[in-house]
Order: structure tokens, then sequence, then C-alpha cells
């Protein structure tokens, strides 16, 4: 059985108070996570983001073993000490913040500006520093509170879960830096709801910070701005010209400045340029002022009209400004079914700036705007189209839901080019353009979607053109616009000359087409009578992504990765936008990520367990019994695996859901509140018998492994049920998973005995830590592996964990 204890460690009562300011840390911390990724992603560039979010939560961790060293911590009355803690935890928020926005952080600058080296620990500390005290004030209230565990994991699951929901209504509303605010002011709050007992002078103080906090939304982009790299060219551009600033809108994965464009266009569509993330990407709104439309748009997407000057149905995968909505209405298009992702686009050309876009979209029965996942909207209908366009969607950035910025949707994936193939008319037309460096890889996708839906039949040597814009001297020797034009049965000589001469008429190069003699790569690739797999068999430029392995911008592999690839990725200067396409950033950053939170776990995991030397056993009261270092290991498993489960169930969700923010709600929250749940009754599942232990982590392993098999048939046959219902089944199959795994957990922590009275807080940093590394580890295993090898990884994890955890109550039991 479980050994019940009073000893004086644990002898202190816990309180509704302690409940409640727990769950206010846990909603605060996981917001301010958020909000931090989504604020650097404009600040500076979502890679990085990622990368710095992931490091400063290791702030987390070292909490736990600051604790279990510090005598002085240990020695001050509970209810004082996180009163104060909370106090620290929402002043450091608000200072951390000014502070590091007036750092000129670059990392793209790294090996070009040495005082960047300067730079990088400044900004990690101050990110971190709030992530310390946070941590501290948790691992506090489970280390004293040791015995009702169960209750208060529940709350700080329960209050993480909530900080998804508090992330969606916040962000929209108060934009990232007004996010920030009511991150300080949750701090504030739970100072309050310690300290409201005892201690009203602290009391006091933190309802007047609080109230000052809030004073920062008055004027908030002047007094508490979001200061960008020198590097985003755009971003600075509006800083310095706020005359030609119209307006700023945030969501929950982006940041969008409208501003005027002073030069005239030659087509006639004057633009408004709506910026995202500050300089991440760019689209143009056109000013259309009425029907019919007498110019034709200087838009590559006319490509895609040349043979189809009446198209009868269009799709737009991703519309953004409605360039390509306006290209189609130019050729006669009578129908067209434009989808992008972002709301807030749609929202602009619709009715915010409907007085800039005239008729484009607003009361034109001719086009149909819809806010949601492109490949969810095409999949839940059996349509076929004239012309399918995706102009520029960029896979990477279009789910930085915040959460998980490094995850990528499913735009490009084979999967989804075979539904694109099949969603075309006998003769119809796709067109998707994207950088030159990924255009081989687009082909071969291509060829190999086709190989797949002809059941091996695959003849295509007439199916492809492919173009570019001429590269300018910023860009260098490869275009960022360039692009390929599929034709379903194949171009005929006429139709090949029809596409060359609109072409001429854009100022576009023709690379190839069926008549092209020049010997390329994309000659070779588009005719090959082999398949199209032998090609893809290691080179990651040429590789299809996969639903599995939904990395389409991966172009590097991190088989290729060399040292000169990282050196040039890091050296980029003002063209760091280009290292976005053709440079190895997701592997650069990953790796090195992963490099320091070893080293840090080392630093401050390692070195300190050195210092935890084992009580004499002259010291050790009866029952007692010194700590179990390899126990430490059970709760590695745990961090580890939870993170990784939940990094996959976001992205196999995403293909369900579509929408980032739907996405992030129902996954993140339905998972931390059953895990909540998990937590609250896993005391009276668990009970004494170890044979509940082989129930629990039997139960979790089976559900991982159902998910990860079973997802695509999911997918399959429940795409076409309506939004609500698909968000009903998601919640009805992450719900049991959730509430078993938040029991593990609580059940380690109560086979934690009196004497072992720092292992608690060790065990909350090892799960901290390796709930960083999980995060890291996650994506690089599913970039060389695939989620399914994630998700079978999660399912060995809680194996181990199991046994571990039986081994210990085996251990405990015999003392």
């Amino acid at each position: 059985m479980i050994l019940k204890t009073t000893n004086p460690v644990y002898s202190e009562k816990i309180k509704s108070s302690h409940y409640a300011g727990i769950f206010l840390i846990a909603l605060s911390t996981l917001l301010l996570e958020f909000t931090l990724t989504r604020v650097l992603s404009v600040a500076l560039w979502y890679h990085f983001a990622f990368m710095i979010i992931s490091v400063a939560l290791l702030g987390f961790g070292i909490s736990g073993v600051v604790y279990s060293l510090s005598k002085k911590l240990n020695a001050i009355e509970t209810d004082k000490l996180l009163t104060i803690l909370s106090l620290l935890y929402g002043t450091s928020v608000m200072v951390c913040f000014l502070l590091m926005n007036k750092i000129p952080f670059d990392p793209f600058s790294l090996l070009t500006d040495p005082v960047q080296f300067v730079y990088l620990p400044l900004y990690y500390l101050l990110i971190t520093i709030p992530f310390f005290f946070a941590g501290l004030i948790i691992t506090i209230l489970l280390s004293v509170f040791k015995n009702s565990v169960s209750k208060l994991y529940f709350f700080d699951l329960t209050g993480a879960g909530l900080a998804c929901l508090a992330f969606v209504l916040i962000i929209p509303a108060a934009g990232g830096n007004g996010g920030i605010i009511f991150v300080a002011a949750f701090g504030f709050l739970a100072a309050m709801v310690f300290g409201f007992e005892k201690y009203k002078n602290l009391v006091i103080v933190s309802a007047v910070l609080c109230g000052v906090s809030f004073t920062y939304m008055i004027d908030r982009d002047n007094r508490f701005p979001v200061n960008v790299t020198a590097n985003k060219i755009y971003g600075n551009y509006i800083k310095d010209r706020p005359d030609l600033k119209v307006r700023t809108d945030w969501n929950t994965f982006s940041k969008i400045d409208v501003m005027k464009d002073e030069d005239k266009a030659a087509d006639g569509y004057d633009i408004y340029l709506a910026v995202i993330d500050a300089g991440n990407a760019t689209t143009n709104i056109p000013n259309v002022k009425s029907f019919p439309l007498l110019t034709k748009p200087a838009d590559a997407s006319n490509l895609a009209f040349a043979l189809k000057d009446s198209a009868e149905k269009v799709f737009i995968i991703g519309s953004a400004g409605g360039g390509e909505i306006l290209t189609g209405l130019y050729h006669n298009a009578k129908n067209i079914t434009a989808v992008e992702i972002n709301g807030i686009l749609n929202d602009l050309i619709k009715r915010d700036l409907s007085y800039w876009t005239g008729p484009l979209v607003n009361d034109n029965k001719r086009v149909k705007l819809i806010t949601d996942d492109a490949r969810s909207v095409l999949s839940s209908k059996r349509i076929t189209y004239d012309v399918i366009v995706s102009a520029h969607t960029i896979s990477s950035s279009a789910v930085s839901s915040g959460a998980m910025s490094m995850v990528e949707n499913y735009i490009l994936t084979k999967e989804a080019v075979k539904e694109y193939l099949n969603h075309l008319e006998k003769d119809g037309i796709l067109f998707i353009s994207r950088p030159e460096t990924q255009i081989p890889k687009l082909i071969n996708t291509l060829k190999q979607a086709r190989l797949e839906n002809s059941k091996g039949i695959e003849d295509s040597r007439k199916n492809f053109i492919v173009f570019r814009r001429p590269p300018n001297e910023f860009e260098g020797s490869k275009s960022f616009l360039s692009g390929v034009i599929y034709k379903k049965n194949g171009f005929t000589e006429k139709e090949i000359l029809d596409v060359r001469y609109e072409a001429s008429s854009l100022n576009m190069e023709i690379l190839y087409d069926p008549l092209s003699t020049q010997q390329s790569i994309y000659k070779e690739l588009a005719e090959s009578d082999k398949p199209a797999d032998i090609y893809s068999a290691t080179d990651a430029s040429v590789k299809p992504a996969t639903d599995d392995k939904p990395f389409f911008d991966q172009n590097i592999g991190f088989g290729n990765l060399t040292v000169q690839g990282i050196k040039e990725t890091f050296s980029q200067d003002d063209k760091a936008i280009l290292a976005l396409k053709d440079k190895p950033v997701a592997e650069t950053t990953l790796i090195a990520i992963f490099i320091q939170c070893i080293l840090a776990a080392g630093l401050f995991i390692l070195l300190p367990l050195k210092l935890f030397r084992k009580e004499g056993k002259s010291s050790k009261a009866q029952g007692e019994y010194s700590a179990d270092r390899k126990y430490l290991f059970y709760f590695a498993c745990l961090g580890f695996g939870y993170i990784i489960l939940q990094i996959g169930l976001v992205q196999k969700f995403t293909l369900f859901l579509g929408q980032p923010s739907i996405t992030l709600l129902t996954v993140v929250s339905t998972m931390l509140v059953s895990s909540g749940a998990g937590s609250f009754f896993s005391g009276k599942i668990f009970g004494s018998g170890n044979k509940k232990l082989y129930l629990i982590f039997g139960i979790i392993a089976a559900l991982i492994l159902a998910i990860a098999f079973l997802h695509p048939y999911l997918y399959e046959y429940f795409v076409r049920l309506d939004l609500h219902w698909r968000i009903v089944l998601s919640v009805l199959i992450i719900l049991p998973l959730g509430f078993f795994l938040g029991m593990p957990f609580p059940i380690g922590i109560s086979m934690i005995l009196p004497g072992e009275k720092r292992f608690t807080s060790f065990a909350w940093a090892v799960n901290g830590f390796f709930s960083v590394i999980g995060t890291v580890s996650a994506i690089i295993l599913a970039m060389i592996m695939g989620f399914k090898f994630v998700f079978i990884l999660a399912a060995f994890i809680y194996i181990i964990a199991m046994a571990l955890a039986l081994n210990r109550f085996r251990k405990i039991n015999v003392i």
C-alpha cells in the first residue's frame, strides 16, 4: 500500500486560495507562452519565436531545482512566499517585456554582427525570468501540499486548458502587447488571492500594480510597443512612415498591418499592402472601383486562365488580399470559391476595407468567400472545378497558432495534391506558385499524386509548364515567385504557345514546357518515364511531403545539413526573408534548441543532483527512505511523452478541423481539462493496488496507438461533416485519452515518501525540462520519421513509465 504521512514537511493545511492561485498562475503562464510566441513571430521570425520560447520554458524546470536546494525559501511562511512570488511574477512580465523590446536583437545576423551574441543571452534571460517565478509558485504548492497533489494538479491543468480560450478571446481584442498586460494582471490577481487572508498590505500593492499595468492599454502601441528587428524591412517602414498606416489587426496566428502604397499601379489597380507579422509575408489588396473590369491585373495567376477565359467554376486556395479573385473575375469566371484561413484578410476585403475593394467581394454573387482551411473545404464537397489556384500559400506560416508555431498545415502534401487532381475537370488547370527552389519538389509531388490516382499509369510529359518572374538583385539567382501550371489532360501545341504569349505579356519567363528542348531538372522530372519516387529516395529538395510528414518547406533535410549552410542561415542580414525559402532555418533552429536543452539539463539537473546527497540512516525517522534518483526518470518520461503527444495531436487534428484557433481550442483545451479531471479522480481509481497501474498505462498506450493508426480513416469518413460535428467528434476522441493521461503524475507524486523532502520539486523540475526537450524532439522526429512514429514513441514511453512506476511501488512497499 502507499504510505500515508503525518510528517511536518507536509503538515500545512491546504486552502481554497491555493487551488484558486494555482489555477490563475497556470492560466497566465500558458497564456504568456502563447502570447510571446505570437509577439516574437512579429518582432523576430516565427522560427526563432519557437526557439526562444522553448528555451525560456526551462525556467519552469530551473525553479524546481532552486526550491529543492534553497533553505531560505523553505523557511518562509508559505502564503507569504506565494504572495511575494506572484507579485514578482506579474511585475517581471511587464518589466521584462519592456526591456526585451529595447534590445535590437536579430538572429539572422549572429555571424555578421558580433554584438548579437551579447543580445542573445539577454533576450533569453528576460523571457525566462517570468517563467521561473511562475514555475517556483507551482513547485512550492506541489511540494508543500503533496498530499493534495491530485486536486492541485486538477486546478493547474484546468487553468492551463482555459488559457487557450483566454488566448482566443484576448489577442484579437487587445493584440499581442495587450495580451502581455492581461498575463501580468492574472499574476497580480493570484498575489491577491494568496495574500488576502493574512497579508493585506501585499494585497493592496498587488491591486495597485494591477491597475497601473492596465493603464498601458491606453496608446499601448507607443507606450508598450512590440519593436521589430531591423532586418524586417516592411515592419520598420511602417514604423518610420505612420502616415501610410491604415489599420492593424491581430488574431491568434497573425498580426496584419495595412499600409498605403504610394506608387500608382501600372495596371490601373492601386493597392493597399497587407503586411503579415511585420514582414514574414505580404499580400496586395486591390482597389476596385466598378464592373466590368477594364484592364487586366498584373498578376501571375493570369496564367491559370490563359486557356480558360470563361471558366465555369474556380477554386482559390488562400485568397489572401483578393488578387486572384480579381484576376478570375477579369477572365469572366462565373463562380469563384475563395478560401482563406486568415479571417482578418477576409474581413478586410469584404467589410473593413469595402470602400477600397468595392464590388470585388461585397454583394458579388459570383464570389463565395470562406474562412477555413482550403483542403478541408475542398474535401468536404464532391465538386469538380475548371481552375484551381494556389498562389504562394506558404504552408509553414499558415498555422502559426501560437502554441506550436513550427507545426505545418497540409496544403501541399502528396495527399492534398491528389485531392486537387480529383477535383479538377478532365481539362482542368491547376496553378501553384512557390519560390523557385521548391519547384522540383512540387513537380515530383504532382507526378506521384497522379501516379497514385491513376493506379500506376503515369504519363505526364505534356502536363507541365514551369514559369518564374526574373529574379531581382535582392533575390540572387533564384526567384521568389515561380510556379507550375498543370493541365489534367495535357497541353496541345497551340495551348503551349498561348501560355507563352500570356507569360510574355506578364514579363514572366517560361523555364519549361512540353516543347522545350533545353535540358533542366524540370524537363528531367516532368518527362521521365521512371517512377517519380526514384527522385525522392534521399533528396529532401524533391521528396514529396505527406500527411504523415507535412513539411513541404523542408528543402535541405537533416542528412544534408552542413556547417556552411548553418553559417549562411545566420549571416543573412537584410536578406533574412530569403532564408525562409532556401536555407536550413528549421533544421538549424531545432538542432540549436536541442543542444541548448541538453546543456541546460546537465547544468541545472545533473549537477544539482550531485549535491542532492542521501541522508544518513541515523538521521532518518521510521518509515523514511532516501531519494531514489532513478525514479526521476519516471517524471522525465511523463514530461517527454505528454508533450510529444500533444504536438502530434495538434498536428493531426489540424488536418481534420482546419482553422488554427479552433484546433488549438479543441485539442489543447480538451487534453488539458480532461487531464485535470483524470488527476482529480486518480486517487480513487488507483487506490493502493499495482494492478491498476497496468490498467491505466495500458489504456493510455492503446488509445495513443488507436489515434495514430485510425486517424487517416477518421479524416476520410468524417471530413464532410459540418465543422461543429467534427469538433464534437474530436473532443470525444481526445477526452478519454486526456482523462487517463492526467493520472500518472499525481500517482507518481503520491509514491514520494516523507523522508524525500526535496524530491517533489526535483520531480517537477525534471518533468519541465523533458517537456521542453520533448517539444523539440517531436518536430525533429516528425521531420525525419513522420508523426505516426511520434505517436508510437509516445505509447512506448508510457509503457516504460509504467515499468518504472511498478518498480517504485514494489520498492516502497517492502520498506
